[in-house]
C-alpha cells in the first residue's frame, strides 16, 4: 500500500510540472521544470528551476536538516529563481524507488545508501568493503579525493549526476546477546539490506542474514523474526530500534555515505552559472552536514545509553580483527571488486590506505 501511494504521488508531481511547462516530454521538463531564461531581475543569469528532492529518513536525522540547508542556500543565492521541494520519510518511494524516479526524470534529486542502489549503478558497491575505514577523518577524507569524485562521475552512465556525499556513517550491529568472539555470531538471525554483498560478509562471519525492507525492520525485531540488525546510530536511535535490542555493539564494519545526485537531463539543461552555483552550494551542505553527524552520533550514544532499554558497547580490537580474517577468507574483498567493476573499488581503497 505505502509503495502503491508513493507511485501515485510521483506520478501526481509529474502531471503537474508537464502541465506547468505545456507538456513537455523531456527529462528536464518532468523533473526539474528548468527555465531556458534566467529568472526575472536576476543579474546573475541563473535559469529558473524547482528540485523535487527525496529521500527515505525522518526529519531528524542530518540527512534531511543538511536538505533543508542546501535549499536555504539554493533559494537565497539564486534570488528565488530556484526553488527545492523536499519529501522526506520514503514519501516518494524508497531509494531505489526514487532513484529509479530520477532516472526516469519524475524526480530531480536523491541521496540513497549505495548498497540499495547498487543493482541500478553496481560502481557504487566499491562502498560495501568491509571495515575499510578506521575512522570519520580517513572516510571524510576518501570522499574528497579523486577516487570519490570518480564515483560520483560513475553515475552518468545511469543517467545521474553526482553532486556529492552526505553521510549515513559507520554500520553498526545490534543485537539481544552479547557478542565477544567470531563464534558468537554463528548462526544469528540478521536482517541486512538487500545487497548480495552485504549478504555474503554476514554469512563469512556465520550469521544467517536476510534482507528485509527498513519500514518493516521494527516490529520484525518486536516479534524477534530477527535477533540482530545493522545499521548507523543515527538511524538505530531515530527509528527507535535500541527499545527492541538489547545491545548496541560499534563494530563499524562499513562506512556508508548518502549519494546526492541530481537527474543528468536536467542537470545539462542548465546554465554554467547556474551549475556552478548548485555545486557551491552543495560543497558548503556537506560540511555542514559532517558537522552535524559529529554532533548527532554522540547524541544518540548518550541517548541509548540513558534510555534504560539498551546500551552502546565498544567492540575489541581481537573481534574486529577476527571479523576482518573471516572475510579475508571468504574472499569478500574479491567480491567487492568484480561487483564494482573496473578499477573502483582498488582506487578507493589506495585512497584510504587501505590493505587487506
Amino acid at each position: 500500500m505505502k509503495k502503491f501511494l508513493s507511485l501515485i504521488l510521483v506520478l501526481g508531481l509529474s502531471a503537474t510540472l508537464l502541465a506547468g511547462c505545456g507538456g513537455g516530454s523531456s527529462a528536464a521538463a518532468d523533473s526539474g521544470n528548468a527555465g531556458d531564461t534566467a529568472a526575472e531581475g536576476n543579474d546573475a543569469g541563473y535559469n529558473t528551476l524547482n528540485i523535487i528532492a527525496a529521500h527515505g529518513s525522518t526529519e531528524t536525522v542530518a540527512q534531511h536538516t543538511s536538505y533543508v540547508y542546501l535549499k536555504e542556500l539554493l533559494e537565497e543565492r539564486s534570488g528565488g529563481a530556484i526553488t527545492m521541494d523536499i519529501y522526506p520519510n520514503q514519501q516518494l518511494g524508497g531509494d531505489r524507488e526514487y532513484t529509479e524516479a530520477c532516472v526516469q526524470g519524475n524526480v530531480t534529486m536523491g541521496a540513497p545508501s549505495p548498497a540499495a542502489i547498487a543493482a541500478l549503478c553496481p560502481s557504487l558497491n566499491a562502498f560495501e568493503t568491509p571495515f575499510l575505514f578506521s575512522d570519520y577523518e580517513t572516510a571524510r577524507a576518501t570522499m574528497d579525493s579523486d577516487a570519490g569524485k570518480a564515483l560520483l562521475d560513475s553515475l552518468e552512465q545511469y543517467g545521474l549526476k553526482g553532486l556529492g556525499y552526505y553521510e549515513n556513517g559507520f554500520r553498526n550491529l545490534t543485537c539481544n546477546k552479547e557478542i565477544n568472539s567470531l563464534a558468537d555470531l554463528k548462526g544469528l538471525k540478521i536482517r541486512t539490506m538487500e545487497n548480495n554483498v552485504h549478504l555474503a560478509i554476514w554469512q563469512a562471519l556465520g550469521a544467517n542474514p536476510s534482507p528485509l525492507a527498513f519500514g518493516e525492520l521494527y516490529t520484525a525485531l518486536q516479534q524477534g523474526a530477527f535477533d540482530a540488525q545493522e545499521n548507523p546510530l543515527e538511524q538505530i536511535y531515530n527509528n527507535k530500534l535500541h527499545e527492541v535490542q538489547d545491545h548496541v555493539y560499534l563494530t563499524q564494519h562499513i562506512y556508508t555515505p548518502y549519494i546526492v545526485f541530481m537527474n543528468l537531463d536536467v542537470w545539462n539543461s542548465l546554465n554554467e552559472q547556474t551549475q556552478q552555483l548548485i555545486q557551491e552550494c552543495m560543497d558548503e551542505s556537506v560540511q555542514y552536514n559532517r558537522e552535524t553527524c559529529d554532533t548527532n552520533n554522540q547524541a544518540c550514544i548518550d541517548g541509548i545509553n540513558n534510555s534504560g532499554m539498551s546500551k552502546v558497547y565498544e567492540v575489541s580490537d581481537d573481534l574486529r580483527a577476527e571479523m576482518i580474517q573471516a572475510c579475508t577468507d571468504a574472499g569478500i574483498y574479491d567480491t567487492v571488486i568484480e561487483a564494482a567493476g573496473g578499477t573502483y573499488a582498488q582506487d578507493l581503497w589506495a585512497a584510504a590506505g587501505f590493505e587487506y
